[in-house]
């Protein structure tokens, strides 16, 4: 995770502390040529059409190096090649070309359901990070596209809403923020301020206190804060014997007790920066439930990440093992519905043999990104990849049309797969047992299973289930998608009732 310096930020600064490092790390290499284009979409109230248009203009434009997603909004970074067009008309025009591939004339903006900002990046001598700049430009497509939509500012931006520059592809943490609730002092709205102070006096410890209606949290009082005021030149006469409710911060993040950590991370830091440090108050069902302290949050983020980069696998960088056993566990208690998809290569092992293992691992990642860029276009936000290992890998993903999801990943996977066999013509294939069979190529096997968050089920459930759907699908040539909602007849199929 980037590192947050303990010095104050400016405004422009705050919220970049979440940016991937990858994402970063592209940017940086990519902008000596020229700069990079940031382009921000927005679709409102789109069709299922408009938003497959999108993504198949996404996967044409050879210019993308990297995108992101929430909702119905997307971020999409351009490069632009060492002695090319303009950055600017290279944006200009791609903006164009993408509003006549979905259906939407410039001239008549309003009837518009896609709405398009555009920004660059370009490295400065003025001794701002890197971080800075992006997190600037995607501020300034953002505003842009806002503008030409005419919201106002009470519509939030997506970093307010949890949104965190993950590119291709998924959340990989989120634990609850109530795992992090602590004890935090709580004050009634009739409080005196000379209550409050006397609070802070006797216990060093309290960083801060919470203001309640009754058991529903209205404030926030910080203790530094409260010193800092009561130490002006009026400070005591006119606040000491006051309530509380005249002093404390009436808009402080407040938090349900099931938000991811990473989600409530990037809130936490795109507030102003006299607010960085303060607490972040927990509730449950609307009532209080405890506190998070900024540290303690940055610290289990650096927490899991670290666990998670020593399960990841070395080729793909995908978590495996126990984080995908804990990511089901997770989503079956959470009790929502969601979709596990199992994917395997098939004939990947005569690929392998015919062409070499460092081909093999560029189709290993290759597949793993085709997973990471179809989720992020046409998932949920904080959908799930892991790889299991080898060939094969796993989704976790809430969208409501899982049936979309698996039918553009296979269009996309067996658009590029052909590019790996060097030019050859490929017409046959050999299984595992030696049998010469018909076929293009490496394909893709799909086992969709839907959960409707009530029905009982274990991990072990979709493993199991999954085996079966992977022998049907195996059973028809070229790359499918076999789909079965969980129920009790098919969970009884395999010994489960």
């Amino acid at each position: 995770m980037l590192t947050i310096s303990a010095r104050r930020s400016t405004v422009g600064e705050i919220g970049f502390g979440l940016l991937d490092r990858e994402m970063v790390r592209r940017i940086t290499e990519r902008w000596h040529q020229g700069g990079v284009g940031v382009l921000y979409v927005q679709l409102q109230d789109a069709t299922e059409t408009i938003v497959h248009s999108l993504g198949d203009w996404a996967q044409e434009e050879k210019r993308i190096f990297w995108h992101c997603r929430m909702n119905r909004e997307y971020f999409f970074f351009l490069n632009r090649k060492l002695g090319g067009e303009r950055l600017e008309d290279l944006l200009n025009s791609t903006a164009q070309e993408l509003r006549k591939r979905i259906g939407c004339d410039d001239s008549d903006r309003s009837v518009s359901s896609l709405y398009i900002g555009i920004s660059k990046i370009v490295p400065t001598h003025t001794g701002r990070s890197a971080e800075t700049l992006i997190y600037n430009a995607v501020k300034e497509a953002w505003g842009e596209a806002r503008s030409m939509s005419g919201q106002t500012d009470s519509i939030a931006a997506p970093w307010r809403d949890g949104m965190s520059l993950k590119g291709p592809g998924v959340e990989y943490y989120a634990s609850q923020i109530g795992e992090l609730a602590t004890l935090i002092p709580v004050l009634p709205l009739h409080t005196r301020v000379a209550d409050a102070a006397r609070l802070f006096e006797n216990d060093p410890t309290v960083l801060g206190a919470v203001v309640v209606d009754g058991t529903r949290p209205v404030g926030l009082i910080m203790k530094e804060k409260l010193h800092q005021l009561l130490a002006g030149q009026f400070g005591l006469p006119l606040y000491w014997n006051r309530s509380v409710e005249k002093v404390m911060d009436a808009d402080p993040l407040i938090v349900e007790y099931s938000m991811p950590v990473e989600q409530v991370s990037t809130l936490a830091m795109s507030r102003h920066f006299t607010k960085l440090y303060d607490v972040v108050t927990i509730t449950r069902n609307g009532e209080m439930a405890g506190a998070a302290t900024i540290r303690s949050i940055l610290e289990y983020i650096t927490k899991l990440r670290t666990e998670a980069a020593m399960t990841a696998n070395p080729i793909t960088g995908l978590p495996g093992g126990q984080r995908i056993q804990q990511e089901i566990t997770r989503r079956i208690e959470a009790g929502k519905p969601f979709s596990v998809i199992y994917a395997d290569l098939d004939y990947f092992k005569w690929f392998n043999d015919c062409f070499g293992f460092r081909k093999g691992d560029e189709l290993i990642r290759y597949t793993a990104d085709s997973l990471q860029q179809v989720v992020a276009l046409l998932g949920s936000p904080g959908d799930f990849i892991g790889h299991i290992g080898g060939d094969d890998y796993i989704m976790v993903t809430e969208t409501e049309d899982p049936e979309a999801l698996c039918s553009h990943l296979i269009w996309r996977f067996d658009g590029g797969v052909q590019a790996f066999y060097g030019g050859k013509e490929v017409s046959c294939v050999v299984d595992r047992s030696g049998n010469s069979i018909e076929c293009d190529g490496v394909t893709l096997s799909l086992s969709v299973m839907q959960w409707d968050g009530s029905l009982p089920v274990t991990p072990e459930t979709f493993s199991e289930l999954s085996a079966r759907l992977k022998k049907q699908a195996k059973r028809t040539r070229g790359s499918v998608y076999v789909m079965e909602k969980i129920s009790d007849n098919s969970m009884e199929l395999n010994g489960h009732v």
